[in-house]
């Protein structure tokens, strides 16, 4: 049955000197399928291409890597030299091709890594506290080195905006490197950038300020922000800062604010669904693979049980961030967009019409349904509908992207197939 004229899902919304023509968008997701130093390639662009010919009003790119100090993970896409812009233009000339806005999202990866990218060096973060997934110890940011760390920011939006990205995204979520200043866990500086929320949103305000000093006051620039850090037992930022966070950043000028959830500390958190094989998955073909032969056998040992109990505690389910979403929708002038398990058109027009957030947003199931956006208007017969299996997620920064359970693939490649021929 196709969607209404009225469906929310097809009223413009406005970011800033944006008119974005739906309210169902692409959120980040790691792709897994730049060149080993950070280059565009054909395969990232064939993973957007359907996106782009579904309709979907707005794409945010996975996480692009602002220094190499800032990388994460195994083929990530990087914003960091000039050399770079020539790919990164034939994304947006892609996107731009069907109608897409495409959004840079723009990241410091901090302690959430195994190993540093940049030879020699360790991983970095607010304070010296340990990362449990990976088991890194990075070292805390001496206060000389923070305008550095802004200034790649601030590069890395104008080359964003010289490129003909539409906008860009700071991504201060998920718990990296921005993510790690709000966090008093993961916070324990005595300085100008510890203690007091104040503080410890003083980075993410120098950063923002400096991009929008390049990049003026016609370009969009978003945040990604928590809605809850879920870190029990430690001293997460509660949902009533995070509030403040962004009305904080509104008043600096932020067009829109994205919320999603947790720390890569948090795991299931953050990937609210299901979880049999995931643990394998990130060990034998994703970022895992670089982790100590000692962590990867101990963490396979304990997988069964650790996922049982996921499994339990974390059945995640439409909408999953929006108790939080709509506390910074009560709050903000500025467009609010929640992320987190969307994948039905009536779970999405509830959360649009009933005010709890302006627009929603999904990775997961535009991976397994690239189509997503027209399909929740008149959906395909057959069409590929995502599980929340986390097999995508559990294989970034080591396979490319995809879903990976064999079913929907092959709905999905036939979908694919299909929408080629037609």
């Amino acid at each position: 049955m196709p969607t209404p004229p009225t469906s929310p899902l097809l009223r413009p919304l406005r970011i800033g000197p944006l008119t974005v023509p739906g309210r169902l968008y692409k959120s980040a997701t790691s792709e897994t399928r730049a060149t080993d130093d950070g280059y565009v390639t054909d395969e990232l662009l064939e993973f957007y291409e359907p996106m782009v010919r579904a309709g979907t009003p707005l794409i945010v790119t996975g996480n692009l890597y602002v220094s190499l100090q800032s990388k994460s993970a195994g083929r990530q896409a990087g914003i960091d030299a000039d050399d770079k812009k020539a790919g990164l233009r034939d994304w947006v000339d892609l996107a731009h091709s069907g109608g897409s806005l495409l959004i840079a999202q723009l990241n410091h990866g901090g302690r959430q890594m195994v190993r540093s990218a940049d030879p020699g060096k360790s991983p970095v973060s607010a304070s010296a506290v340990r990362e449990p997934l990976y088991g890194t110890k990075p070292r805390p940011l001496r206060r000389d080195e923070i305008p550095a760390v802004v200034e790649t920011f601030a590069a890395a939006a104008e080359r964003a905006r010289g490129v003909g990205f539409d906008g860009v995204q700071i991504h201060a979520a998920h718990g990296y490197l921005l993510g790690q200043f709000l966090t008093p866990h993961t916070n324990r500086r005595t300085d100008g950038y510890g203690g007091s929320l104040d503080n410890r949103m003083r980075l993410l305000r120098e950063v923002y300020r400096a991009i929008r000093t390049r990049v003026g006051d016609d370009f969009p620039v978003l945040l990604k922000l928590n809605g809850t850090d879920m870190l029990p037992l430690r001293r997460g930022a509660t949902t009533a800062e995070l509030v403040r966070v962004a009305k904080v950043m509104e008043g600096e000028g932020i067009d829109a604010v994205e919320i999603s959830r947790a720390h890569y500390e948090s795991w299931p958190g953050m990937i609210l669904g299901h979880y049999k094989g995931f643990i394998r998955g990130q060990i034998t073909e994703g970022s895992g693979m670089s982790m100590t032969r000692r962590r990867r056998l101990a963490m396979l040992a304990a997988a069964p049980v650790i996922e049982r109990v996921a499994e339990r505690l974390a059945p995640g389910g439409e909408g999953f961030n929006l108790p939080q979403a709509e506390q910074f929708t009560a709050r903000l002038d500025i467009p609010v967009i929640c992320v987190g398990g969307f994948h039905t058109r009536e779970g999405m027009e509830s959360a649009v019409d009933s005010g709890r957030c302006d627009a929603v947003s999904a990775a997961r199931a535009m991976i397994a349904d690239p189509f997503l956006f027209r399909n929740v208007q008149d959906p395909m017969p057959g069409r590929p509908v995502c599980e929340y299996r986390n097999g995508c997620i559990a294989r970034f920064g080591g396979k490319a992207i995809d879903c990976y359970v064999e079913p929907i693939r092959i709905q999905k490649n036939h979908m694919l197939r299909r929408t080629e021929q037609a």
